[in-house]
């Protein structure tokens, strides 16, 4: 659903606008942000609104509560339906289903109209990137820019710079809105800067500073090393393009002979080990990246037009390393000293700052579910606010958000930005106050939340559910999976014009293979259908 479809009226809190300044005071975050306000924000940025409180009772209402018997009823069918699917193997007291349903009045609080098992802390798979994006929107403002110091001596002499060219993290993913991975050219402003000076040779190095970002590797609690190479599982850093995944793009070519293929971001620093031919049959290519090497190889059929998969990179440093190196040896500039990863580099003159904006990762992260997107804002949201690119820094910035939204706190636990470990803990009630709270900031803040979020039966991990029915287009939500949990929170707009905030957390054994999609997606469907349609 556009947002300019949306069947109710503003909220009074929409018009209200103060100094972007005054919003990150009140973040308590560090002068030296890597991400950096746009500078004519202080004109336009939306000020909070007093949040609502999560834990004070509802106004009178008859209508509170009045979901919570038609969605238990709902729940306790679907779980007889696993214990027969499971053929006993899962029975309903496996199965717990946490669910949240608020109206949204004009102070984002409303009356509570459902409230199953609300306060159990779930882990809720990608869920999370909820909590990670509204942070970063609520901390920093709507109109927030990644900013990625460069650093030189200034010192060029007959077209060779003396020294070396500084980078320092700030945890940009650099991705493109639509998942095209061909991105390179977002590293020119550097070589063009440098051409602007003259320069065609750098005597030193160029260094890669990752600061206090920690070396990339695999989260607490994540999922076995034998699925790293997946995308799902690519890994953060201080540095990283297109948030450390590699596309390769497959195209056939006459049957029998080879396919065209590409891999972007290109150069990786591995050994390619590309082959792939055209012939009829079934799609079979494979791709895959370890330490040293990378593979892409297989065969496609002849009518298939053009064959997108993405895997992860083993390091997203060296990767942007190698891109960076590149950008620059194609714009006719020589690195004498090649790239280098250090820490704690004395300060240099500024030269520029690569810049991208933070609402260019909303819909990557939320629409389209990319990990490592996720990751890589939970790291630069902890250094602009904590003035640490950290796991621990990370938490205690959307802590600190929740609190400014009036999110209750009890049993909240976040190990990073995605969902993807097992160890990340919300419950349902609190993520409908984050929804909530977002509702009553209104203006920019609530309209790239809600925009950046998958739409039932119209666009991204929504796409293909609840088509054909009264939610589709009126549900705009994010989903979550991992083995063992399924979920989905987000908005709803019932048939009578009012938004509702709603949240649906399951936890199953993880063992019970094919139940997701069987029965907790197709469960999670009808309640949000049966909201859809509810009237005044």
């Amino acid at each position: 659903m556009d947002h300019s479809e949306r069947r109710r009226a503003a909220s009074p809190a929409a018009l209200i606008v103060a100094l972007c300044a005054l919003v990150l005071a009140c973040s308590g975050g560090s002068g030296d942000m890597a991400l950096a306000a746009d500078p004519a924000a202080a004109s336009r940025t939306d000020a909070p609104a007093p949040p609502p409180d999560a834990n004070a009772p509802s106004r009178p209402d008859p209508r509170r509560g009045s979901w919570t018997g038609p969605l238990r009823e709902i729940v306790g069918r679907w779980k007889g339906r696993a214990r027969a699917e499971s053929n006993g193997r899962v029975s309903a007291s496996d199965i717990q289903v946490s669910v949240h349903v608020r109206a949204l009045g004009s102070d984002g609080g409303g009356v509570e109209l459902a409230s199953l098992d609300p306060d159990t802390p779930h882990c809720p798979a990608s869920n999370l990137k909820l909590v990670t994006t509204a942070a970063a929107l609520v901390l920093l403002g709507p109109h927030q820019e990644f900013q990625t110091p460069v650093e030189w001596s200034a010192d060029v002499r007959d077209g060779v710079l003396q020294g070396d060219l500084v980078l320092r993290a700030a945890g940009d993913p650099i991705v493109a809105v639509d998942g095209d991975a061909r991105v390179e050219a977002r590293l020119d402003p550097i070589a063009d800067a440098l051409r602007r000076a003259g320069v065609h040779r750098i005597a030193g190095r160029v260094v890669l500073d990752e600061g206090t970002f920690p070396d990339p590797g695999p989260g607490p609690g994540w999922p076995d090393p034998s699925q790293y190479w997946q995308e799902h599982c690519a890994l953060a850093g201080g540095f990283s393009i297109n948030a450390g995944v590699l596309q390769a793009r497959v195209r056939p070519g006459h049957t029998g002979a080879s396919a065209h293929v590409e891999v972007h971001p290109w150069p990786t620093g591995l050994v390619p080990r590309l082959g792939v031919t055209t012939k009829k049959g079934k799609l079979d290519v494979r791709v895959g990246a370890t330490r040293t090497t990378l593979t892409v190889r297989g065969s496609i059929p002849p009518d298939v037009p053009i064959y997108l998969p993405d895997f992860s990179h083993p390091d997203p440093v060296t990767l942007f390393g190698e891109v960076l190196e590149d950008r620059l040896t194609r714009a006719g500039i020589r690195v004498d000293g090649g790239v280098v990863r250090e820490r704690g580099v004395p300060g240099a003159e500024a030269l520029l700052a690569l810049r991208s904006p933070l609402d260019g990762v909303l819909v990557p992260i939320n629409t389209h579910s990319r990990n490592s997107v996720a990751d890589q804002l939970f790291l630069a949201l902890g250094l602009a606010i904590e003035g640490a690119g950290t796991r621990d820094a990370g938490a205690d910035a959307t802590r600190r958000a929740l609190r400014s939204l009036g999110v209750p706190l009890d049993g909240f636990h976040q190990v990073d930005g995605s969902g993807l470990s097992r160890d990340n803990r919300v419950s349902a009630r609190q993520l409908t106050a984050l929804l909530a709270g977002v509702f009553a900031r209104g203006n920019e803040t609530e309209r790239l939340f809600r925009e950046s979020l998958a739409v039932a039966g119209r666009r991204g991990t929504l796409a293909k559910r609840m088509v054909g029915t009264s939610a589709e287009g009126h549900v705009q939500a994010k989903t979550g999976w991992i083995r063992g949990v399924s979920a989905i929170s987000g908005f709803c707009e019932a048939a009578s014009g009012e938004l509702l905030a709603f949240s649906i957390l399951v936890s199953y054994p993880p063992s019970a293979d094919g139940l997701n999609t069987r029965i907790f997606k197709p469960m999670e469907d009808e309640m949000l259908v049966a909201l859809s349609e509810a009237d005044r």
